[in-house]
């Protein structure tokens, strides 16, 4: 009787374990079929997060388009080819085994004015302030279709929707530099111009017409328009010349600079240690000003330097005041300007003399930017994404 009992309790307990045995596999089955979608989700989510992001970069580098300097017209078109952008780079990604396409209201060009804020929406009231362009890829039920899913069809769920958002910017809203190892030499010449100087270049009220043209394919400079207007930034005499007092050499750094340190910053930047005579940051003060001492002429011993960069982007201070002669004048600078030098010539008489310029887009990492637009006129912190 005893023995018949255990093996009774024997057999219990082995259908017991076989029961358990189905439930465990049908658990695992069922987990690991979970597992499955959401690995494709998770991969899925990633490559729309890879295509926002370099859609974003692009977008906002076409931004960048010299065409932006010419005008209105041309502006309208760097926007449109920024959009145009946008849908290139993501028909080169690869979603779901599939190009996405971004629907055109998940394009979004526009100005941020802080750099920081991760929650701040582009305005669009005013194209010619454009620096930011914020992307979405989606796969749903609007734009590309869901992601179908396998094994979760079993629990009712047969689609899943998905998105990535990313935003790239630049800014302009200049406060000064800083030099770093990391950032390298500022691309800021001692070169000064006056201010209101710049603004009439820019409105075509005071211009050398428009003699030369860069091309950003090869980044050199030759004879023709480019339907850019320039400026002869010296001697400043003659017709349509700046007239005198509104050109100047200024000394990032030591007062006592020699022509050895125009040179050496012409050609190759202001670096760390020009900076450290003023602490480490040429900054404007609390009256968005600094001043800068300087000399009101310029030596045609620099000539080499300022031919040796035609074409280059570079920035130049802008002052609005200037007082005492000679090397013993103090700027006022308000400003900062993106220039490229398109011909020099210091030899000769003093009216055939000349170092024309036109306005150029400068992108710097040694820029200090604030969330306040400035005084400044084409110089940007370089794009990053930003969210």
């Amino acid at each position: 009787m005893f023995v018949h009992q255990n093996r009774m309790n024997r057999s219990r307990r082995r259908g017991v374990s076989a029961v358990l045995v189905v439930v465990a596999s049908a658990t695992i089955m069922m987990f690991a079929a979970i597992t499955v979608d959401v690995g494709v989700l998770y991969n899925t989510r990633a490559e729309l997060q890879r295509t926002a992001d370099a859609a974003a970069l692009a977008a906002t580098l076409e931004l960048m388009n010299n065409d932006r300097l010419v005008g209105s017209a041309e502006l309208n078109t760097v926007i449109y080819q920024a959009r145009q952008e946008v849908s290139a780079v993501a028909a080169r990604n690869n979603v779901y085994g599939a190009s996405p396409a971004v629907a055109s209201a998940d394009i979004t060009i526009g100005y941020l004015t802080d750099p920081n804020s991760t929650s701040e929406t582009p305005a669009t009231d005013d194209p010619s302030r454009f620096n930011a362009v914020q992307v979405t890829v989606r796969r749903d039920s609007t734009t590309n279709g869901p992601i179908d899913l396998l094994f979760s069809r079993v629990f009712g769920h047969d689609t899943s929707s998905l998105m990535a958002d990313a935003t790239a910017a630049y800014w302009d809203g200049v406060r000064g530099y800083r030099v770093t190892a990391t950032t390298g030499n500022a691309d800021l010449l001692p070169l000064a111009l006056r201010v209101g100087s710049w603004t009439n270049l820019l409105n075509g009220t005071v211009t050398t017409g428009d003699n030369y043209s860069y091309d950003p394919a090869t980044g050199t400079v030759s004879a023709g328009p480019d339907g850019i207007e320039e400026l002869n930034l010296y001697p400043g005499s003659g017709a349509g010349q700046l007239p005198s007092g509104n050109f100047g050499t200024v000394d990032i750094g030591s007062p006592n600079n020699s022509t050895a340190d125009l040179s050496r910053q012409i050609r190759y930047g202001v670096s760390e240690s020009d900076l450290a005579y003023f602490g480490g940051e040429l900054v404007f003060g609390p009256d968005g000003t600094l001043q800068l001492n300087g000399d009101t002429g310029l030596s045609a011993a620099i000539k080499d330097d300022l031919t040796s960069i035609i074409g280059l982007p570079r920035a130049i201070p802008l002052f609005s005041t200037v007082s005492g002669p000679g090397n013993n004048a103090m700027f006022t600078i308000v400003g900062f300007a993106g220039i490229r030098i398109m011909n020099v010539k210091l030899t000769g008489s003093m009216s055939g003399k000349n170092v024309i310029i036109q306005p150029a887009l400068v992108l710097d990492d040694s820029v200090l930017v604030t969330d306040a637009s400035g005084s400044s006129y084409f110089v940007y912190q370089p794009l990053k994404l930003v969210r």
